[in-house]
């Protein structure tokens, strides 16, 4: 027997029929997924329209741990500036840069940005870190091990930038905390089973993919026969082991222990953004899906779940 999975998705009403419990404890996982993550900032926005944060901890990977940091602080429409503002800059990332020592990706420019022109609040986010703990996600390349940064630190900026480190997008790992890191992705896509190792029993997941649709980089296969003999190549075949992690992250979520209740937020299809490189049109469709399905988990969670903490104006 398995615990409960709960999914809330467009045309899915499997939530409305959910058995009143009381909830407490409860922990929020995000996932990555570049420019996809505008699908999350949509959620968390509803999240923070309606007071919601009744999370004891959160672990975001990547895209998922900037929209944590724009959450925790509480911004709304912060991490959809970034991703619409700031991605979609030829400064932040451009083809033409790809293959250059440094990549095609400026994370450098992204954390400055978060710190001068759309600066995150962190005097408001360490104030709500006092009760509760926010990770962010990153893949240990000389371990190859997950690890999971705390971002009330005086090192946050580096912690995400970390968490986000795509391999070949951007070239360079990250150093911090005495090791070089690269994207969360990798050892740790979807990190429920790490809130669940942390004792958590009651885990909200917000996903970037539908379920069952593994992200697939078939097409690095190409990029690496041109890659094969530079540092590239290795990053590369760490990203195609993250297919395995993906599969095994999904597993646990569709399967949770007994005593584990999962509710998971996802879209019902592709999402119409991507990874980068995606249209303003996209990305608002993209953000009012997630702002759809984030309003639709506040409302039904109020109908079985009581917790003090949660509320609804």
């Amino acid at each position: 027997m398995t615990g409960k999975h709960i999914s809330y998705c467009r045309n899915n009403f499997e939530a409305l029929c959910a058995t009143k419990t009381n909830i407490s404890d409860i922990a929020l996982v995000t996932e990555g997924g570049g420019q996809r993550g505008i699908f999350t900032a949509g959620v968390l926005d509803a999240f923070l329209e309606h007071e919601f944060n009744p999370f004891s901890l959160l672990i975001g990977t990547s895209a998922g741990s900037l929209n944590l940091a724009s959450y925790i602080c509480e911004q709304k429409k912060h991490a959809y500036r970034v991703i619409t503002e700031i991605t979609t800059k030829k400064k932040f990332f451009s083809y033409t840069k790809l293959f250059s020592n440094r990549g095609g990706m400026d994370l450098d420019w992204l954390l400055e940005q978060t710190q001068t022109t759309l600066k995150l609040d962190w005097e408001t986010g360490r104030r709500n870190m006092q009760n509760k703990t926010v990770l962010a996600s990153a893949s240990g390349i000389d371990h190859h091990q997950a690890g999971f940064f705390d971002l009330n630190s005086d090192s946050w900026d580096q912690r995400l930038k970390a968490s986000c480190a795509i391999p070949v997008l951007n070239r360079q790992p990250i150093y911090t905390d005495d090791h070089y890191w690269v994207d969360g992705g990798l050892n740790a896509p979807i990190p429920a089973k790490e809130a669940y190792n942390r004792g958590f029993k009651n885990i909200v997941v917000i996903r970037t993919n539908p379920i069952g649709l593994n992200a697939n980089h078939e097409w690095l296969h190409k990029v690496k026969a041109g890659l094969s003999k530079t540092k590239a190549a290795t990053l590369i075949d760490m990203l195609l082991l993250h297919e395995k992690s993906y599969s095994e992250s999904e597993h646990f979520i569709s399967h949770p222990p007994d005593d584990v209740n999962i509710y998971e937020i996802f879209p019902h299809k592709s999402l119409k953004s991507k990874l980068i490189g995606s249209d303003l049109t996209s990305l608002n469709h993209d953000y009012e899906h997630g702002k759809h399905m984030g309003m639709y988990f506040v409302k039904t969670m109020m109908s079985y779940c009581q917790c003090s903490d949660c509320k609804i104006a």
